[in-house]
């Protein structure tokens, strides 16, 4: 039983990492300067006053600053998870082996 368990939380967390890949800013320089592209491209247009453009601007950071975090959750998932795996594949080692003596 306890073997199944193991085998059962094991899977949920591999699907935790995979699930959780997406959420991932792993190119966060690259992010940051398609943020700053589109601030600089706000500042050309004439078409809006300077409050719509600061409204704009504001936005892209707030975006920005919400997708860090949730990439920030993300990992901290991921390292959770693979440290429940790694107790969880020792945890079924040991188990398998008493077994056998």
């Amino acid at each position: 039983m306890a073997i199944v368990f193991s085998i059962v939380t094991i899977m949920i967390c591999a699907w935790l990492i995979i699930d959780r890949l997406n959420s991932l800013d792993i190119a966060s320089n690259k992010n940051d300067t398609y943020a700053m592209i589109q601030k600089i491209e706000i500042d050309k247009r004439s078409d809006i006053n300077e409050c719509e453009k600061e409204i704009r601007k504001n936005k892209i950071d707030f975006d920005r600053e919400n997708f860090r975090k949730s990439s920030d959750i993300a990992y901290q998932t991921q390292i959770i998870s693979f440290s429940i795996i790694i107790i969880q594949i020792l945890i079924v080692f040991c188990l398998i082996f008493k077994r056998e003596k």
